[in-house]
């Protein structure tokens, strides 16, 4: 079964508003493991309040 990782970030600056991306796997276990990447970069950042993932059944 396919898991997508729908990503969405807020913009700020000049840019605002909300971007959203996508990203297919083969698993809900390499799906997640690519959201909480995703959220320890964030949090490395200091940007994690404007980054939420989540990993949906295809």
């Amino acid at each position: 079964m396919t898991h997508v990782l729908i990503i969405i970030s807020w913009l700020g600056g000049a840019v605002q508003g909300a971007a959203i991306s996508t990203q297919e796997f083969t698993s809900a276990e390499r799906c997640d493991a690519a959201r909480l990447a995703l959220i320890d970069y964030a949090k490395a950042r200091g940007a994690e309040e404007t980054l939420r993932g989540v990993c949906k059944e295809k």
